[in-house]
């Protein structure tokens, strides 16, 4: 500390303002003010967030992780249905239900409305999921109900012998029958996919008008 103050005045010792001008003997030291630490859930959290929000601004496809999700619990939820016999026959419905609801809980995850061309995409990968988990689901039902799927397809092949003599060979014919089993297979999958993609293309548009 000095001895005297820029006004001349003798100090005091210790003393940390002039008594005579008031003037402070030494400079103040500054404090520097630490901010409280986050605490541990609440930094997870708004990584969490972050994260999120990342998230959501991915296109709608196989790589964003919020839309697979979405469109894997929407298929998992069409598929007993698609499986029930009688509720079945309504296959067109719970497709278009499915990409519309697919919708409609991506954008309660992400709260974020989605384009018309967006909303087709989700719905279309949620018509792929469920074809594949109606594929499973058939391969599963073939294994161990073998007997009463062969039996109603000799039943079929009977009728439609009785109606054309001549398809009887080609009806018998392996060949034509995984022919037959592939169109099947890539109908069901056009129609899957199709409508699936429609009704994400109108939950989409519905949406944004009802919030615009």
């Amino acid at each position: 500390m000095p001895e005297y103050c820029t006004c001349g005045t003798r100090l005091v010792e210790d003393a940390r303002f002039c008594h005579r001008c008031g003037r402070p003997t030494r400079e103040p030291i500054a404090i520097e003010e630490v901010p409280p630490p986050i605490p541990p859930a609440a930094a997870a959290a708004a990584k969490q967030a972050v994260l999120h929000t990342a998230l959501a601004q991915l296109p709608v496809s196989f790589s964003n992780p919020i839309a697979l999700r979405v469109a894997f619990l929407m298929s998992l939820a069409t598929i007993p249905v698609e499986l029930m016999p009688g509720l079945n026959a309504y296959f067109f419905v719970w497709w278009l239900a499915a990409g519309w609801c697919a919708v409609l809980l991506y954008r309660r995850l992400t709260g974020s409305s989605m384009s018309v061309g967006a909303g087709a995409r989700l719905g279309s990968i949620t018509g792929v999921l469920t074809f594949v988990g109606l594929a499973i689901g058939f391969a599963v039902t073939l294994l161990f109900a073998r007997k009463e799927f062969f039996a109603q397809i000799d039943q079929a092949m009977a009728t439609v012998a009785a109606k054309n003599p001549e398809a009887t060979q080609a009806i018998h014919d392996p060949t034509t029958l995984f022919i037959v089993l592939i169109m099947m297979l890539a109908m069901m999958a056009a129609f899957a996919v199709g409508l699936c993609a429609a009704g994400g293309a109108l939950g989409a548009r519905f949406t944004r008008k009802a919030n615009g």
